[in-house]
């Protein structure tokens, strides 16, 4: 692992609820043994950003797939970057790869390709352009 960033935009907020943003990052060489240290530092940082952890459960699962499929599919150093905003959580993972993911149909008795189906069915959004691929998850209890 390279490097764990975190970024405080607005920390009187920082106590409470975030107003603004707090963000994540993380780089680190493609490694199988990094999926487990990115969904720890993953349920680290958003328990210091009290996201729910209804909310918490389902990034941390994203961050585990989309870690992986960066790992096993792509190229270079992978980034997992989260954005904590008052009621959104957006996990980003970057790696030099220029395919996106895609969904895919998994067999019975494959053992791949249902992570980014996972990662459809858990997130309110998510998108892939090949280097970048992201998910976003709505927080309904930051936003009361």
């Amino acid at each position: 692992m390279r490097s764990v960033q975190e970024d405080r935009h607005n920390t009187s907020a920082w106590a409470d609820k975030p107003s603004a943003s707090h963000a994540c990052q993380v780089a680190f060489l493609p490694n199988l043994a990094e999926v487990e240290k990115m969904r720890q530092t993953t349920r680290v940082f958003l328990q210091r950003c009290r996201v729910s952890q209804s909310v918490a459960g389902f990034v941390v699962l994203a961050v585990s797939e989309l870690v992986t499929n960066a790992v096993v599919h792509g190229r270079g150093e992978v980034v997992l970057r989260i954005t904590v905003t008052a009621d959104v959580v957006r996990v980003s993972v970057t790696d030099h790869s220029p395919r996106p993911a895609v969904l895919k149909e998994a067999g019975p008795d494959g053992e791949s390709g249902r992570g980014i189906r996972l990662v459809d069915a858990i997130s309110d959004a998510w998108e892939s352009n090949g280097e970048e691929t992201w998910c976003e998850f709505r927080d309904a209890e930051a936003a009361t």
